[in-house]
Parts: structure tokens; sequence; C-alpha cells
């Protein structure tokens, strides 16, 4: 059996930081969107015994066992008792190490695939594995946008309208940054105290974005601050970094806008490591469908024609 999931890449509308806890995680609240900016991932599960493989073409770096999306495929298979071999072939389209979750997001992918391709109803037990491979798992499994709580694993459902967003993400390595040290920052700019995260949500309003991670970021970074900058200059309100960054969005107030905006940032960033993204946030995450060859999809076109 082989089935297609698109992996949708997420933003933080709201990412709230709480003090660290015992286990080493914070304590955060988060509003999470995912975008139509997504990777698609094909999950071939094979009849016989066999284990895991996993190739993302063009990426190299991000074959193998090491992949989360390997790690929840693994999972998947110790916990409910199968021996299938599974085929993992991720199409990427979403950055890497962009904070714009596109592994997680892959990972949730192909757990999707397999409760489908197995039959599995236990959804807690889905949730746990998510869980094991990443904060952010989870978020993947729900129906849309959501609030999380926690280390991320507490969701309630949230109503977000369509937003029309451009994304910067400065793809120069020395600007990436690892989640644990942006937390890290924080932690040290906090010192000796941090404060409690909200205990309420909040209805969707502009005004309520807020990224408690942005100010230690960019402070350590603060060619992002000019990235910010340039999508003020042209229109964004309000503007903020995803998640542990470095990307940074704008929002706009239609599509016509944001594209508008996003030709002109291309033209004035050429030449540096900067891609540029005119995006729309989902109210839903795409379904797992069967997978069809060019060649199939073809020969329907030309019956129907």
């Amino acid at each position: 059996m082989r089935l297609v999931v698109l992996a949708p890449a997420k933003v933080n509308l709201v990412l709230r930081v709480g003090p660290r806890r015992a286990d080493g995680y914070h304590e955060i609240l988060s509003l999470l969107v995912p975008l139509d900016l997504a990777d698609t991932v094909e999950v071939n599960v094979a009849a016989r015994t066999g284990g895991v493989t996993c190739r993302v073409p063009g990426r190299p770096d991000l074959d193998g066992e090491s992949n989360l999306a390997a790690r929840a495929a693994a999972l998947v298979k110790e916990r409910f008792g199968r021996a299938n071999g599974i085929g993992i072939r991720i199409a990427k389209r979403i950055p890497v190490t962009a904070g714009l979750g596109g592994g997680s997001s892959d990972a949730a992918a192909v757990i999707r695939a397999l409760s489908r391709a197995f039959r599995i109803r236990d959804r807690a037990a889905l949730r746990e594995i998510a869980l094991q491979v990443g904060s952010d798992v989870p978020f993947f499994l729900t129906p849309g946008p959501a609030w999380a709580r926690g280390r991320g694993e507490r969701l309630t459902p949230a109503r977000v309208p369509a937003l029309d967003l451009v994304l910067l993400y400065p793809s120069d390595p020395s600007l990436a940054i690892r989640a644990k040290d942006a937390y890290a920052w924080l932690d040290e700019d906090r010192i000796p105290h941090a404060p409690s995260v909200p205990l309420r949500t909040a209805a969707w309003r502009p005004g309520i974005l807020r990224n408690d991670l942005e100010p230690p970021c960019v402070e350590r970074h603060p060619s992002l601050s000019g990235l910010m900058g340039l999508l003020v200059e042209h229109g964004a309100r309000p503007v903020i970094m995803s998640g542990s960054g470095p990307t940074v969005f704008g929002l706009y107030e239609s599509r016509w806008a944001a594209r508008g905006a996003a030709r002109t940032i291309v033209k004035e960033v050429a030449g540096a490591k900067v891609k540029v993204l005119a995006v729309r946030t989902l109210v839903r995450q795409p379904r797992v469908v069967p997978w069809r060859s060019p060649r199939s999809a073809s020969s329907r076109s030309t019956r129907r024609s």
C-alpha cells in the first residue's frame, strides 16, 4: 500500500514561554496554524517483513533513520507490533531549520499514513508516539489551528481565519538557530525569574501576535531585525519571528497584497541568502490519500477528454 500526505509548515502566531521545568522543557502557551507551504510525504507499506527506509531527494543529509519521519515509523511499528517494511520518500519544500516545523510535520504525516494503513484507532497512543518524536509533532495530528499548552502536547482547537503572510527565511548557516539555544538565551536574559504563561487563551486578532523567543534571538542575530524592518517597509502589520526562528513573517490584508510585497522584496534581497515566500494559513490539515502514478492521472485525463 502506498499513501501520500501533504505535510504543511506551521507558524506560531503566539508563543509565550514560562519557566524551565524539572524535565528540562519549558511550559508554553502557543497558537499554531498550518500553512499551504508543504512537503509531500509518500509512505509505502510492504506486505513483507522489513525495516524502515527514508529518502529525501536532493537532501542526502536528511536520508536515513535519523530523520524524524523514519523515527516516527519505527515507533509506530514497535508500539503496534508491525513487521512490515516501510519506505518513506519526502519531497522537501519547507526550508530546513527554519522554525517552520517541517521535520515535525513530516513525522506526523507518516504517523497519519500508517494509522490508515494499519487501521489504528487508538488516537491516544498515536499522540504519545508523536510526543516521543518531538514537541511540535502532536499539533500536526490535529484538524487545524490549535492552542498548545504544556510542552506542546495539550492541544485545544482554535478558530483562526485564512491569513495571508510573507515569510523571510535567511538561509545563511550562521543564522541557523537551534530551539535548544533559543530557549537557553531566553533563560539567560530572564535571570533570576521567568514569568508564568497566561492562564487564558484569546480570540484571534492581529494584536495578540507575540513571541517570547524573538527578543533574545534578535539580540544575538541583529540582522533579523533588518528583515523584520523590510517587511514593515512593505506593508506588513504586524511582524514577528516564527517559533525559534530564524524565519520572520508579516501579516497582510489580502493575498494580492502579500504576493505584491513578496515580488518587491525578492528584488531587494537579490543576491542575499534570503528565501521569500508568500503563503496562506490553512483552516484544516490536508488529508491522507492513496498514491497514484502520474501515468494513471494522465490516462484518466485522456479518457475524460
